[in-house]
């Protein structure tokens, strides 16, 4: 017999601190999460059972009796995991079976999982399973926000830090696709001893994020002057134009001197910018160490730099460093 199994958990646990139970359903379409529940329940499973079977049912082509053949008692008693997927393209019979199959009493050894990445299919079964299964929280995840979510608690989890702005990079670097931002995710922590920074995400993934005008904005503004003086100097070397740089630099100092004088709806004000609100939100928590003064400071060393740029000055790139420095200091002023 196998140690007493733990009791159903509540509906939408996260997948990262599921734990084993006779019936699970991992719900939603973000497939990546999906992989990583199982993984993590097929880890604890083998922890207790070096012997146990998994066996990954198609659900589209069972046939008739199949599950109750598979999760039936073995001869010699071995744990069982069973995967059955994918519901959205579930068959009559798979269906008829693992209906029946709730009805009735389960062996203790075995460990049934259910994958649905939605759609109407199998309603009563999913029905039935919301009632009796415990409940994984597979859903998309797409957004900035919600990605950037994703990133802090995969370090928290972990008991790591990562830098405000390096997980921002993160996203920006390797955001495509949930799988690419969770495989950064480790790689980082793999690799990197203590606090992630975005010096550590430009090493790694410094390819897909360039040294771009808003990077040295956010550095500037973020009152990081060592950093925004390097970027900068990075992005002249690779072919950035310093006219690009204080279009960057005036694009943030917009969006930071509107913040410090605005007490309305911030949707409002993020249309007026024609930002997108995430993009404010993280501009907001910049404007935090800005006041109007200094903010009014800001806007009169780009507009001179700009000018400098465009043929004022015989070393414009001399001129936009000073006021990248100059910037960064009047941060927290």
């Amino acid at each position: 017999m196998s140690p007493a199994r733990k009791r159903p958990q509540p509906a939408g646990v996260d997948f990262r601190t599921v734990e084993p139970a006779p019936l699970m359903l991992l719900k939603g379409p973000e497939d990546y999460l999906a992989i990583r529940a199982v993984d993590r329940i097929k880890a604890q499973l083998r922890s207790r059972h070096a012997d146990l079977e998994y066996t990954r049912l198609n659900v589209a082509e069972a046939t008739p009796g199949e599950l109750s053949t598979l999760a039936s008692p073995s001869l010699f008693g071995e744990p069982r995991l069973i995967l059955a997927e994918d519901l959205a393209q579930t068959n009559e019979a798979f269906l008829t079976d693992a209906l029946r199959f709730l009805e009735e009493p389960h062996d203790e050894d075995v460990t049934l999982v259910f994958r649905h990445s939605g759609g109407n299919r199998g309603k009563k079964l999913l029905d039935a399973l919301g009632k009796s299964a415990v409940v994984v929280d597979c859903s998309s995840v797409k957004s900035d926000s919600e990605k950037l979510d994703f990133v802090r608690v995969e370090f928290r989890t972990a008991e790591r830090t990562i830098h405000p702005d390096a997980a921002r990079a993160l996203v920006a670097a390797a955001g495509s696709s949930l799988s690419d931002l969770g495989s950064a995710c480790r790689q980082l922590m793999r690799d990197v001893a203590g606090d992630i920074t975005v010096e550590h995400v430009d090493t790694y993934f410094g390819g897909r994020v360039e040294a771009s005008a808003f990077k040295v904005a956010d550095a500037a503004f973020e009152g990081r002057r060592e950093a925004a003086l390097r970027l900068y100097r990075h992005a002249l070397a690779t072919g950035v134009e310093p006219v690009m740089i204080t279009s960057g630099l005036a694009y943030k100092a917009r969006q930071i001197a509107a913040l410090t004088d605005h007490r309305g709806p911030r949707g409002e004000l993020a249309a007026a910018l024609k930002v997108s609100p995430f993009q404010l939100k993280f501009a907001a928590e910049t404007a935090r160490r800005w006041t109007p003064a200094a903010a009014a400071d800001a806007m009169e060393a780009i507009a001179r730099a700009d000018a400098e740029v465009k043929g004022a000055s015989r070393t414009p790139e001399y001129s936009l460093e000073k006021a990248i420095a100059r910037i960064a200091d009047y941060a927290g002023r």
